[in-house]
């Protein structure tokens, strides 16, 4: 036995002796953990702050966040720069974020003239009332750039295999426990952690229904600990607790009740910090989301940062780093966003009608089998689902699969809604006018709504439309409309005559929206004038009309790509349209009828910053030897249909200006953007006109100009203009509060 012993540690003993065991080995590292406060819109500092610290070279091992932190955080988990989210807030329309607006380059024309017109929409069905009654905002639009921006992660995945592990904090209401977020889909994450009560929908996952970590835990040391974290270098963004004195307004008691809520666990944190980088927020609030104040936030976040780089230097020092140590952060593969060609493994679709599909797949030039899908194509697709009548909360993913390929899941759920919307517009013509509009989606086998619209003012309208949908975008539509008019004429600047009517219409039609910005549309229409009173200025204009009745043939196409509505920077705008009047289906007053053929086209070009050439060109023509007066041509006002559906706009004149048979004006715009939403702007026009078309160059021209300022407020355009027009000829003044209808 002695001797096979002797065999075995002989050996060993020599090899002891040339690799002598150390006593103890060497230790690794210690793990670095970077905490990020809530705050709202004063979390922008964080990015800034996270600059210094990678600036420095220190070794990130975890990330976590709370609220605006965990955006920030979960972000720079999967690789977004300090230098990329900078540039992502600067590029950021944060009014438009922080509601539930359907982006413009989304919308199609209808949403674009709703949007244009309305000042609020309110849902009304049950199912949004009780989503709504967890926040104003459901959020769709921040679901929507989360959804973009974390590309690549749309599945479930475990957040400490992500390139830095990440945590993020909720509170569920419903036991009022902390939720943390070690697992699931980023962006749900993202959203869920910052889900601030009353303002946010809180969201709802599985059994809980999640809402602002800030509410418990809003600088989660204590979570980066449990991950197995030694080091704590933490950004708090919070404002400190106000003094009586201080609390006035409800947001700020609402945010030191917020801040009060965990203020115990708070302290404890912030003793458990070992780099406490505390960003002076004086003057800001969670709703600063001005860019000059993010701007502001952002270079503060960075003065906190630096003025604690000596204790990172030596932070990374204790370490065991060289000075020259820079850490291999992880780079977010940004292709995600190019127009390059993202592979498709497969299309899938949750919720939607196979003739749907077929229809959609076609519209966007797709195959169940396409090989890629563009991001402008996947736009494309988000818009038409969007712009029906049949689906609502249309949203994608797109998840690995195999062979650097993706699948494509559209998710929809079908859409039975109904909608209050409310213009409202302020102007030294009318002085107040009011516009109401209800709308209901049915629950029938083809889609179908219903919407009532009345108009209050010195003219008052009320309409009743019924449109059918059988093929996506494609519409039947059913109208009536009663209308009360009272009008002044005016005539080279003096008032000719009054004029008092009441207007009936039924209208059906057919329209079909082409590449989102392109609509097609006929149809036939009854149209019936009784006037009553029309009170003469001059001996020269004493007409006589008896009540009358025409049946019209029309045929319309618009398009519509500017990128804002009333204050473009690029884009055109187009629309045409052919009239033809009847007072038995085929002849007028036992002659041939008479047409109409009217066109407008405007550009936006915009050749330096903040400043705009906007082109126009556009005109009217009437064809027949009997032109029926409700038909005449008119011009004056800043937009077209002022007081008749026929009437151009015309620099210079505020009022009706009786115009000749043939009429074509030419304009231009010039406006210069000051600071955010001011602007003003210098127009002028040059109207020709004849009672032929071959004549029009022959007769003297007509001029206008004007100049003006603009705000863009929340309830639309402030306008105060000031004009001439030698077709008036005198100086015209005119006032405006509100979207245009």
């Amino acid at each position: 036995m002695k001797k096979y012993l002797s065999i075995i540690l002989i050996p060993l003993l020599c090899i002891l002796s040339i690799h002598p065991v150390h006593a103890q080995e060497e230790q690794p590292r210690k793990k670095v953990a970077v905490v990020l406060s809530g705050g709202g819109a004063k979390g922008v500092a964080h990015i800034s702050a996270l600059k210094v610290i990678r600036e420095v070279g220190i070794p990130i091992d975890y990330i976590i966040g709370t609220s605006m932190g965990s955006i920030v955080a979960g972000l720079s988990a999967i690789g977004y720069t300090p230098e990329q989210l900078e540039e992502m807030v600067k590029e950021q329309d944060w009014t438009f974020l922080l509601s539930d607006k359907i982006k413009r380059s989304e919308q199609n024309m209808a949403e674009k003239k709703d949007a244009e017109t309305y000042v609020l929409s309110i849902p009304v069905n049950k199912k949004t009332r009780k989503k709504a009654a967890g926040g104003l905002i459901q959020g769709i639009n921040l679901n929507n750039l989360f959804q973009e921006l974390t590309m690549g992660y749309h599945d479930s995945v475990k957040f400490d295999k992500l390139p830095i592990p990440f945590a993020c904090v909720s509170e569920d209401i419903v036991n009022g426990t902390k939720y943390v977020f070690h697992e699931g889909v980023l962006s749900t994450a993202m959203r869920s952690s910052m889900s601030i009560p009353g303002v946010f929908t809180p969201m709802r996952l599985d059994s809980a229904v999640l809402v602002d970590g800030g509410m418990i835990d809003n600088y989660p040391v204590d979570i980066a600990l449990k991950m197995g974290a030694d080091i704590i270098i933490g950004v708090d963004v919070q404002n400190n607790l106000k003094e009586s004195d201080q609390l006035n307004s409800t947001p700020e008691i609402l945010m030191q009740i917020i801040g009060l809520t965990g203020q115990s666990l708070y302290e404890e944190n912030v003793k458990k910090t070992n780099i406490y980088i505390k960003v002076d927020v004086q003057g800001y609030s969670t709703y600063s989301f001005v860019p000059a104040d993010m701007d502001s936030l952002m270079q503060r976040g960075w003065q906190a940062a630096n003025a604690k780089r000596d204790e990172l230097i030596q932070l990374k020092k204790n370490l065991g780093l060289a000075l020259d140590y820079r850490p291999d952060y992880p780079v977010y593969d940004t292709a995600y966003f190019d127009d390059s060609k993202i592979y498709i493994n497969n299309i899938n679709f949750t919720g939607i009608k196979d003739d749907d599909k077929k229809w959609l797949l076609r519209k966007c030039k797709l195959k169940d089998d396409s090989p890629f899908i563009t991001k402008q194509q996947l736009e494309n697709a988000l818009a038409i689902l969007r712009g029906g009548q049949a689906y609502s909360n249309v949203n994608y993913k797109l998840t690995p699969a195999e062979n650097g390929k993706y699948n494509l899941d559209f998710l929809l759920q079908e859409k039975y809604e109904k909608n209050i919307n409310i213009g409202v517009r302020f102007d030294s013509e009318e002085i107040a006018s009011l516009l109401l509009n209800a709308s209901l989606n049915l629950k029938t086998k083809i889609p179908t709504k219903v919407a009532i619209t009345g108009r209050l003012g010195q003219r008052y309208v009320a309409r009743l439309d019924y449109t059918i949908e059988p093929l996506q975008m494609r519409n039947f539509n059913f109208a009536y409309q009663f209308e009360y008019n009272d009008i002044n004429i005016y005539d080279r600047g003096k008032k000719a005559y009054n004029t008092t009517y009441k207007y009936q219409l039924g209208e059906f039609s057919f329209s079909d929206l082409w590449f989102r910005n392109f609509l097609f549309e006929f149809g036939l229409r009854f149209e019936y004038y009784k006037y009553n009173n029309l009170l003469y200025n001059s001996p020269e204009f004493d007409i006589h009309i008896s009540p009358e009745h025409f049946f019209t043939y029309f045929v319309n196409v618009q398009y519509n790509s500017f990128n804002k509505a009333y204050f473009p920077t690029r884009g055109s705008k187009f629309k045409a349209s052919y009239s033809l009047y009847t007072d038995n289906f085929a002849k007028y007053n036992g002659h041939n009828p008479f047409s109409a053929i009217d066109a407008a086209w405007e550009g936006a070009y915009s050749p330096a910053p903040k400043f705009t050439i906007l082109p126009s060109i556009y005109g009217r023509v009437l064809a027949g030897n009997y032109i029926a007066y409700p038909f005449y041509n008119f011009i004056g006002g800043n937009y077209f249909g002022r007081f008749v559906p026929q009437q151009m706009p015309f620099a210079g004149i505020n009022h009706m200006e009786l115009v000749q048979n043939s009429a074509a004006i030419i304009g231009l715009k010039l406006r210069q953007q000051i600071g955010n939403n001011n602007y003003i702007s210098l127009t002028g026009n040059v109207l020709l006109q004849s009672d032929g078309i071959k004549d029009i160059f022959k007769n003297t021209c007509r001029f206008g100009i004007s100049a003006g300022y603009a705000y863009n407020s929340i309830i639309g355009p402030l306008e105060a203009i000031i004009g001439y027009s030698n077709q008036a000829k005198e100086a015209s003044f005119y006032i405006n509060l509100g979207y245009y209808f």
